[in-house]
């Protein structure tokens, strides 16, 4: 009966006879060793795919490659390639396998479909080993009702370490284990490092989030977030500076080696950094900082309500719509913000307290986004740094324009001489203008093999992650 089957099915999809014959008069065919693992390596592929994009098809490819059907597998393998190909060329990604003969082996198909990108076999490893997690280990809700900190008993810290056991961060365990003692303290902090959380060993809500959530949830990011980052990166060339909103990063890449990393401060949650490209074309020296509307609505006159000398005090200057300067005591301001509209226009002066700090790298876009410098340097030490108005302020901001000064700025005698020059605004004109990317990825694998994974601050992990500013910032 089995036999007959396999008859009407070859029949279907039009294979030769003869092979057919040999099926029916022979036993179940069994895999030998090379193509077991060709199957097996193929199958590990269709699970990435299939939990970066849920499908019935792939979940029905992944049956067939880890089921006990040789005859199935032959049926279905050149099809499950040519789908695995077309998945990566929807998403622009060149293969190897573009290049293969037409009579390549199966094996070397395989192979070839993988992208030639230097994480591949490493997010691979870690999906597979969460799947093993999520199928051996039940993930309940770990619920203990407050904070734990360094020193508590409590019974939930036997679960607790069981779960940073199997995620790695913890190297043993006792299953009678209700004290937080420093060994599981450490584990905590490296945990929250590699979550992008403060390292202070306290288990709160934010810490709490992350140890609960399962192992396949755990694997969908980490598909998903390689799909996406193989697929953008498959044409960034060889020079770009690359901005990861949720990981709160920067970094410079100049003839594909990355020249600098820095911290950033990006938007808040409500005042989102887009998800956007660009060419930055100028770096200001000393750059005023003019005031968009919505801010100044928003942060800017409720201060002058409340203190008319906020304007003197923050050098600002005043214009009117015909850009002649306004000058008022602290007292008119305060009347002019609080009894009507205010048609004016606020510009920053250069200097410490200026907004946009010493530099800002400008690249055209209809949304006032770029990258400056700030004073309020002390942000950066906070582990959640979504506290701008839209733009990205650079840690290293000093390392950055130096690079640039040496690479890319023309007049390189002008700008030696603004180095020492702090109220002057300067425009520097570039050789070439370099590719400006602001992405959003959230889970990764490092270059120490340890998987990365930060909150999702706009919520866009569901939804399409192109964003539309709801916002005209530029700070």
């Amino acid at each position: 009966m089995k036999a007959l089957c396999c008859l009407r099915t070859y029949i279907r999809t039009g294979f030769a006879f003869t092979f057919l014959l040999s099926v029916l008069l022979s036993s179940p065919a069994k895999a030998s060793p090379e193509n077991s693992a060709t199957y097996k390596t193929l199958a590990q592929h269709v699970l990435l795919i299939s939990l970066a994009e849920p499908s019935v098809k792939w979940q029905d490819y992944l049956a067939i490659l880890q089921g006990t059907s040789e005859a199935e597998k032959l049926e279905y393998i050149d099809r499950i390639q040519v789908d695995v190909a077309g998945f990566w060329h929807q998403r622009r990604v060149v293969l190897p396998y573009d290049g293969l003969a037409e009579n390549a082996s199966v094996k070397r198909k395989t192979f070839a479909l993988e992208p030639s990108v230097d994480d591949y076999l490493s997010v691979l490893n870690h999906i597979r080993r969460l799947m093993w997690l999520n199928a051996r280990h039940e993930w309940t809700s770990i619920q203990p009702g407050g904070f734990l900190r360094p020193g508590d008993s409590h019974k939930t810290i036997s679960e607790i370490s069981q779960r940073l056991w199997l995620l790695g961060d913890l190297s043993s365990r006792s299953e009678t284990q209700h004290i937080f003692d420093d060994t599981i303290a450490m584990a905590v902090a490296r945990f929250q490092t590699r979550h992008g959380l403060k390292a202070d060993s306290v288990i709160g809500p934010k810490t709490l989030y992350w140890l609960n959530q399962t192992p396949k949830e755990r694997a969908e990011l980490l598909a998903s977030n390689f799909v996406d980052k193989t697929s953008y990166k498959s044409d960034l060339g060889s020079r770009y500076l690359l901005v990861n909103i949720p990981a709160f990063e920067m970094v410079l890449v100049n003839d594909d080696q990355v020249a600098l990393t820095s911290k950033v401060i990006v938007g808040r949650s409500y005042r989102r950094t887009p998800v956007m490209k660009g060419q930055i074309s100028n770096i200001v020296i000393n750059p005023t900082w003019t005031v968009p509307k919505k801010l100044m609505r928003r942060d800017i006159l409720p201060k002058v309500a409340e203190n008319g000398s906020y304007i003197t005090d923050r050098q600002f200057d005043v214009f009117d719509l015909t850009g002649s300067k306004v000058s008022k005591t602290a007292q008119e301001w305060q009347d002019v913000v609080t009894t009507g509209p205010f048609p004016y226009r606020l510009v920053q002066r250069p200097g410490e307290i200026n907004a946009l700090g010493r530099y800002k790298f400008h690249f055209k876009n209809d949304l006032n986004i770029y990258l400056h410098d700030t004073p309020d340097k002390d942000l950066f030490a906070e582990d959640n740094r979504a506290l701008s108005s839209g733009c990205v302020r650079i840690e290293k901001v000093q390392e950055l324009a130096e690079w640039f000064a040496t690479n890319v700025v023309i007049d390189k005698r002008t700008w030696q001489r603004m180095q020492t020059d702090g109220s002057k605004t300067q425009w520097f004109s570039l050789s070439q203008t370099v590719p400006i990317h602001l992405v959003y990825w959230n889970a990764w694998v490092d270059e120490d093999n340890l998987a990365q994974y930060r909150n999702d601050i706009y919520h866009l992990n569901n939804i399409d992650q192109t964003i539309v500013a709801n916002n005209s910032s530029s700070l």
